[in-house]
């Protein structure tokens, strides 16, 4: 019986190179549209007609939201050239890391504003953040538990999630288009609250489980987390 051949494939690099041109053609759009619409108002009708290019276009290259989403945040971080909470790195960052990335981080989306603002806007609703966001998220909470062996679960679970809240895009839109605060300042700020919370820890303080108008009173100081 002879052997069953196969179909062979074929890759064009000017298709390929075609194909990435229109995905950037349909960012492009959905970026310019989040200039002047709220992320729920976009309709793929508007993206197509934006960019100049089919309904089917668009669902071909990004079937749902969320692949639009990953496109906007791939966008960012190729652009910058940082990502908050890389998966890819060699290893898992420290404590102290944290504070460098968020100078990193803010300083590199006051570069690229535009895209860094869409993808804030298009990334804000909790009910569909991106895989990307959910995974920086899960890291982050390794980081600190890593750093903070002495808290509970539920202490590293609230900590992860101010500190998610402070190293995310919707900070630094907040801080600048809010109160004027621009990424070179924002970053800063940010460290030095990373600070203050570490300090804070390394002395006793852990995080209240309600507002009492202080930190509950420490048990005993904490051994200070490696950095």
């Amino acid at each position: 019986m002879p052997d069953t051949i196969s179909p062979r494939r074929y890759s064009s690099p000017l298709r390929e190179r075609q194909a990435l041109q229109t995905r950037d053609l349909i960012l492009d759009a959905l970026t310019d549209l989040l200039e002047a619409h709220r992320a729920d108002e976009i309709t793929t009708r508007e993206i197509a007609r934006t960019a100049g290019v089919s309904e089917r276009t668009v669902y071909r290259h990004f079937p749902d939201r969320e692949a639009l989403l990953a496109g906007l945040s791939d966008r960012l971080h190729d652009l910058t050239g940082t990502d908050p909470l890389d998966d890819g790195a060699p290893a898992i960052p420290t404590w102290a890391d944290l504070k460098a990335v968020a100078v990193r981080f803010m300083e590199a989306s006051d570069e690229f504003h535009v895209v860094a603002r869409a993808e804030a806007l298009f990334n804000a609703d909790p009910r569909r953040f991106s895989a990307a966001t959910r995974a920086h998220s899960g890291r982050l909470h390794t980081v600190i538990a890593g750093a903070f062996t002495e808290l509970d679960e539920r202490d590293h679970q609230r900590l992860a999630a101010v500190v998610r809240c402070l190293l995310s895009a919707q900070a630094w839109l907040r801080m600048r288009e809010e109160f004027g605060v621009p990424g070179e300042e924002s970053g800063p700020m940010v460290a030095w609250v990373l600070d203050a919370m570490f300090n804070e820890i390394r002395r006793g303080n852990r995080p209240p489980s309600k507002f009492s108008g202080r930190a509950d009173p420490p048990s005993k100081p904490l051994p200070t987390p490696d950095l």
